[in-house]
């Protein structure tokens, strides 16, 4: 049986998806989505890579499906384990010109080693962060509607925090509602910004105009294959 390979699957859909479309399908080609089986989830490997991506279009002839696929690959990060935690991160690091606010480049899903004291509190090793610039101790962390539903969760979730307190670092949580208002969302992602070392310059002529759609595509994209729920 032949299949065409994740990163060839990629140029081909640049043919028939907007930008935002067409960087959601990089996150999750890049990414490690919860897949459901039977009574259970599986946590799947990453198919694919950025930089995979990249140098498989660098080999391709130029024509404007590959020039876009080359331009939303440029803008995909690895990692993302959730459909929202990729609408974030969409959001909040895509470069301004293509609508995104333009943050300093973040990691999603990276451990931080935490310290003897540390490990005592969480009763783990390691912390692992939704999108974390751990150099700066700084982490954004989405909190979903149903995350915090059972006393074990909020239980985990306390000892989380009081350890990220320990090890000095600054946490931004975000909400489904405060993600959906653009303007709360942006002043925190401009206050995030700025502690990791780039001040937010606001909305330039157009720039919220271009920061809608490319919040739209990346929605739509997501209705159509995950059904809305997440």
């Amino acid at each position: 049986m032949w299949l065409s390979s994740p990163e060839l699957i990629f140029a081909q859909m640049a043919g028939s998806l907007e930008f935002g479309e067409l960087l959601a399908l990089g996150y999750e080609l890049c990414g490690s989505y919860p897949v459901t089986r039977g009574d259970g989830v599986l946590v799947r490997r990453p198919l694919t890579t950025p930089e995979r991506l990249v140098a498989f279009l660098g080999q391709l002839e130029d024509a404007r499906p590959v020039k876009l696929a080359r331009s939303a690959a440029l803008q995909v990060r690895r990692k993302s384990a959730s459909v929202m935690e990729t609408e974030v991160a969409i959001v909040s690091l895509t470069s301004r010109r293509r609508g995104g606010l333009g943050l300093p480049e973040g990691q999603l899903n990276e451990p931080l080693r935490l310290s003897e004291k540390g490990r005592r509190i969480a009763r783990q090793k390691r912390i692992v962060g939704d999108l974390c610039w751990w150099e700066r101790r700084v982490v954004v962390e989405y909190d979903g509607r149903a995350s915090h539903s059972e006393e074990g969760s909020r239980i985990r979730d306390s000892r989380r925090r009081d350890a990220l307190q320990v090890e000095g670092v600054d946490v931004t949580t975000v909400t489904g509602a405060q993600f959906a208002n653009v303007y709360e969302f942006s002043e925190l992602m401009a206050a995030v910004s700025k502690k990791v070392g780039k001040r937010f310059r606001g909305w330039a002529p157009g720039q919220i105009e271009r920061h809608m759609k490319l919040r739209r595509e990346v929605r739509k994209f997501h209705n159509e294959n995950f059904g809305g729920d997440f």
